[in-house]
């Protein structure tokens, strides 16, 4: 199993998330962070191999959208899962043009969410 394992970096106020994950990333044999801030989440991405990156829609404080953008600069291979509260459209094609991995909207659960990393986590150890 040891070739499976990756590492997660969640980004999002709170840890719910990281919380309702930790179960699936332990049995997996993922390594999970967690932070709450964009200034943590580029001085992770910076001074550590993270294979994927889970980030809260409302996260990115001032930058909004743009922090994708500073990410994917930094490294344009990693995928990016972003989360949201609320179905929004709009919204949902702003960030995906950005060229984010997945939008998942927290109420549809998280199956769908585990899925997506599974699949982001095979993608970044090709």
């Amino acid at each position: 199993m040891g070739e499976k394992c990756g590492r997660l970096l969640i980004a999002e106020r709170g840890a719910g998330l990281a919380r309702g994950l930790t179960p699936w990333l332990a049995e997996q044999g993922h390594e999970c962070k967690s932070v709450d801030n964009i200034k943590d989440v580029l001085m992770t991405l910076q001074n550590e191999k993270i294979n994927v990156l889970v980030m809260d829609v409302n996260l990115p404080e001032d930058m909004g959208y743009e922090a994708i953008s500073i990410i994917k600069g930094l490294h344009r291979k990693l995928p990016i899962i972003i989360t949201a509260d609320e179905n929004n459209p709009e919204q949902e094609s702003r960030i995906r043009q950005k060229g984010i991995f997945y939008y998942h909207v927290n109420s549809f659960g998280l199956d769908e969410l585990i899925l997506a990393i599974s699949n982001a986590m095979m993608r970044s150890a090709q």
